[in-house]
C-alpha cells in the first residue's frame, strides 16, 4: 500500500506584534536632535523589516533629561499601552528609558501585568524574561548613581563660577539682556522697571500699577500681563541695583531636578557693582520698607489634608468633602455634579478615611502631617477598596468596613430621636 504525503496549502498565519520605540535626548541642541533624528529613522526601519512585527510608532522626548518624570512622549507611549495598541516597547538603554529606579521598576511591572514587554538593546534584557528585573535593577540603580555623579559634577562647576563672581548662570531679566555673562541694559524696559519702583515708593497699590501697564499694552518679559505677583518679584531682586545675589535658589534632589529657594542651606555669593544699575539701591531698601509695612498676616491654612487628595477609581474626579446628617463624608465631584448615571461611585465617612489613614501609616491616630509629608494620594474604589500612593513611589491596598446603624448615630440624631419618643407617648397618655 503506498502513502503519498499532500502538503498544506494554506499559508501559514502570522501572528504579528504591535511593536513601538522611545527615543529621547537629553538637551535640544542642534547635535543631540540629529541623534534623535537618526533614532527615529533606526527604529522604524528595524520595526517595518519583521515581518512578525507591526509598526505602532516611534514615541520621543527631546531636550527632556531622564531623571524627569513629566516626560510627554513617555505618557502617550504609556496611555497606548493602557489602550492595548502595543506589546512590544524597544529602546536603547536603561538610561534612555529613566535613571529613576524606582520609577523605571513601576513602569515595567504595570507593564508586565499587561503582558507588555520592553526591550532594552544595550543591556539586552527582554522584561518579561525571568530574570530581566533582576538585572533591570541592578543595572538602573548603577544609571540613577551615574546621573548623581554627573549632577554633582555640574553643581561643582556652578558653584566654582559663582565663588569667583561669575554670572554665566545669571538668566535673561526683564529689564536686561544677558548673554554669556555679559549684562547690559534693555532701554525700553528698564523705564518700566524704574517707574515701578518709583509708584512702589509713593504708595501705589500694586495692583493698580499691574492694571494701568496692562491699560497701555505693556507685556512682561514672557509676553503675558502683569499680575501682582510679577510686580513683587520685580522689586524683590536686587539685581536692578547694579549687584547680584548669586545661588538664590539649588536642586537638593538630582531625581526631579526641582529649585527650592536657598534658606541658608548653601553659601550665597553677593557680588557689588557686577553690572550696571537701573535703580539706586538707596530706592531699593526704600520699596522694600514700604512692602513690609503693607504685608498682611496670612490667614491660616484651613485647607484639609484630604482636599485633592482622594481621587474617584472609576471616572478619575476628586472627592469633595460634603456635610451629611452631622458627619463629614467625601463623594465624587462628578457623582455630586451629575448623578449616579455619570458615576456610581461609593462615597466614604470623613472618620473612615482619617482611621484607614492612620492604619496604613502605623501611627496611633490621624496626623495631618504624616499624611501630607507621605502620601500622594488616594484612589477610591467600589467595593470599599483604597490604594493609597505614597510620594516614595510604592503603593499599599486596604479595604474599609461600612459603620454599622448605631455607629453612624451623632448625638444630635440620638437627641432628635428622643424628643419624638417623648412626644408620642406624651401624646398617647
Amino acid at each position: 500500500m503506498k502513502i503519498t504525503k499532500i502538503p498544506s496549502r494554506r499559508p501559514e498565519t502570522i501572528i504579528r506584534k504591535k511593536v513601538a520605540a522611545y527615543a529621547r535626548v537629553s538637551t535640544a541642541s542642534d547635535a543631540q536632535l540629529h541623534s534623535l533624528g537618526a533614532q527615529i529613522d533606526y527604529y522604524k526601519k528595524q520595526i517595518l523589516s519583521r515581518p512578525d512585527w507591526e509598526f505602532a510608532g516611534v514615541f520621543i522626548d527631546d531636550g527632556v533629561t531622564g531623571t524627569k518624570s513629566k516626560r510627554e512622549g513617555l505618557e502617550e507611549l504609556l496611555i497606548a499601552c493602557n489602550e492595548g495598541k502595543i506589546d512590544l516597547i524597544i529602546t536603547k538603554s536603561i538610561s534612555r528609558f529613566a535613571r529613576n529606579t524606582v520609577d523605571l521598576l513601576n513602569i515595567v511591572r504595570d507593564l508586565k501585568e499587561a503582558g507588555i514587554a520592553v526591550y532594552f538593546e544595550r543591556e539586552q534584557i527582554n522584561t518579561l524574561n525571568a530574570e530581566g528585573e533582576l538585572l533591570l535593577t541592578l543595572l538602573a540603580s548603577f544609571a540613577q548613581e551615574e546621573s548623581r555623579s554627573a549632577s554633582d559634577n555640574m553643581k561643582w562647576s556652578i558653584r566654582k563660577g559663582y565663588a569667583k563672581g561669575s554670572l554665566i548662570q545669571v538668566r535673561r531679566t526683564y529689564g536686561y539682556l544677558v548673554e554669556l555673562g555679559v549684562v547690559t541694559i534693555v532701554p525700553e524696559e528698564a523705564k518700566v522697571v524704574k517707574e515701578i519702583f518709583e509708584r512702589y515708593e509713593s504708595g501705589e497699590l500694586p495692583s493698580a500699577i499691574a492694571r494701568d501697564l496692562n491699560n497701555r499694552c505693556i507685556r512682561t518679559l514672557k509676553g503675558c500681563e502683569w499680575k501682582v505677583n510679577t510686580l513683587n518679584q520685580i522689586t524683590s531682586n536686587v539685581f536692578y541695583t547694579g549687584n547680584t545675589l548669586l545661588q538664590k535658589l539649588y536642586v537638593p534632589n538630582h531625581l526631579d531636578k526641582k529649585q527650592v529657594k536657598n534658606r541658608g542651606e548653601l553659601p550665597q555669593y553677593f557680588i557689588e557693582n557686577s553690572h550696571e544699575a537701573i535703580i539706586s539701591m538707596e530706592l531699593f531698601e526704600t520699596v522694600q520698607r514700604v512692602k513690609k509695612a503693607r504685608t498682611y498676616k496670612k490667614k491660616p491654612n484651613t485647607k484639609h489634608p484630604f482636599s485633592g487628595k482622594v481621587r474617584c477609581g472609576l471616572c478619575g474626579a476628586n472627592l469633595n468633602r460634603r456635610y451629611d446628617r452631622g458627619n463629614h463624608k467625601w463623594q465624587c465631584a462628578t457623582y455630586r455634579q451629575s448623578g449616579a448615571s455619570a458615576c456610581p461611585s461609593k462615597q466614604i465617612p470623613e472618620k473612615t478615611l482619617e482611621t484607614v489613614a492612620a492604619e496604613i501609616l502605623r501611627i496611633p491616630e490621624f496626623n495631618k502631617k504624616a499624611f501630607l509629608d507621605q502620601v500622594d494620594f488616594i484612589t477610591a474604589n467600589n467595593g470599599n477598596h483604597l490604594v493609597f500612593h505614597f510620594l516614595d513611589g510604592h503603593k499599599e491596598e486596604v479595604y474599609w468596613k461600612d459603620r454599622s446603624r448605631s455607629e453612624s448615630w451623632t448625638k444630635e440624631m440620638r437627641a432628635a430621636a428622643g424628643r419624638k419618643t417623648k412626644e408620642r407617648y406624651g401624646n398617647e397618655s
